[in-house]
């Protein structure tokens, strides 16, 4: 934290930092959006003769990364995880300025601009939730307190209930504000509740493993839906969930995300995590597992300072991620024409907007024969303006 405070204030001495550059704060619990509609909605019942035979671990599905964080409060989420370094910087600044705290990370901290419901009808088939314990109910957060679980739940559910040919794989982690046992058993509950008759889980799967699962057996069954509840790749930081009757342990999938907000950084990790996937034959990073790879902007303490320093310098997250859209389509397009597949799940922010690329390419990998022999290498990326 001493740190961010010297960065900050080193940006004070070289800049006029001015708060007039912050955007007006918008009311960004709203209306819904879902009304919005693709023509990926059903993608996967198109694609059925293709995807049948398809496991969970042979599949590339689209995703929205933090995919709650499309409405936010300005109520800061405790946790253990909190607060980041970037998240540090913010409030670094807005005391500074004496503004409120949340004028300086709510444009970093929204991932996304369209409910659930929507990002599942343009097609995004991996949902990561991240679930926090205000101390009364659990909302999606990210730095902040967001929409009701219950609303995501529900969203979900219609979704499901209005495209029986479709399979979503949904990971709630992150289980901040420092919930107890009796807390994370309420959340595992209320997934069961609201979402249970479409579940697939270690029951339903009698001995089979995540990854094993096939796209044919969840649609016939009515059991599309795998939720993986736990901490993930973060387990280590405690937060409880994990298996039970309906939903997976978080070890059965992989993240693998760059921590960068430069997108040249980005795209050049990305490139070599799909080179490294595709080399390992086209496997999980463990067998009956799936694979995740994060094509994503992670702010830095220095691009919230940016912020406000002059020049043409981005002021949110979606301004950085829409700015990269046309060099990360790019990628998509090379990797696609290389013959490979970008793991199990190309997780992006923006659905339905800059993230928009992540549907196609995934069906067209999906159309991959399975013996595609992919010819991307790792070489030096040209700096992206």
């Amino acid at each position: 934290a001493m740190w961010d405070r010297i960065v900050v204030f080193l940006a004070f001495l070289a800049h006029h930092i001015d708060a007039a550059r912050l955007t007006p704060r918008a009311n960004t619990i709203g209306p819904s959006q879902h009304a919005l509609r693709a023509d990926n909605s059903d993608w996967m019942a198109e694609d059925a003769s293709i995807l049948r035979d398809m496991t969970l671990g042979e599949v590339v599905l689209p995703g929205t990364h933090d995919a709650g964080a499309y409405a936010l409060t300005s109520k800061l989420m405790p946790g253990s995880r909190f607060p980041t370094p970037w998240e540090a910087a913010a409030i670094a600044i807005a005391e500074d300025l004496g503004i409120g705290v949340d004028r300086v990370i709510t444009p970093w901290a929204l991932t996304q601009s369209l409910d659930v419901l929507a990002q599942l009808e343009f097609g995004y088939r991996y949902i990561d939730l991240r679930a926090g314990w205000n101390g009364t109910a659990w909302c999606a957060h990210h730095a902040e307190v967001g929409v009701p679980i219950a609303d995501i739940l529900n969203d979900i559910a219609t979704f499901m209930r209005e495209h029986p040919g479709e399979v979503v794989v949904a990971q709630m982690s992150h289980l901040d504000g420092f919930p107890d046992a009796a807390c994370v058993d309420e959340l595992s509950a209320e997934v069961t509740k609201s979402l249970g008759e479409y579940v697939a889980g270690p029951e339903w799967a009698k001995g089979k493993a995540f990854g094993d699962v096939s796209i044919g057996e969840m649609v016939d069954s009515g059991r599309r839906l795998a939720v993986v509840f736990g901490d993930g790749d973060y387990e280590s930081m405690g937060g409880g969930g994990g298996a039970s009757k309906t939903t997976w342990p978080p070890e059965v999938l992989h993240n693998a995300y760059a921590d960068a907000d430069d997108p040249t950084a980005v795209m050049k990790y990305v490139r070599g995590k799909i080179v490294e996937y595709n080399n390992s034959s086209g496997e999980a990073a463990s067998p009956g597992t799936m694979s995740k790879i994060s094509w994503i902007l992670t702010a830095q303490t220095k691009t919230v300072v940016g912020m406000f320093e002059p020049g043409a310098r981005p002021r949110s997250l979606r301004e950085l991620t829409e700015r990269s859209r046309p060099a990360f389509g790019a990628l998509a397009e090379e990797v696609v024409q290389s013959g490979c597949r970008a793991g199990n799940i190309m997780s992006v922010d923006f659905g339905g907007g800059a993230g928009d690329y992540a549907v196609w390419a995934a069906r067209a990998m999906n159309q991959m024969p399975g013996d595609a022999s992919c010819s991307l290498k790792n070489h030096e990326l040209t700096a992206v303006a």
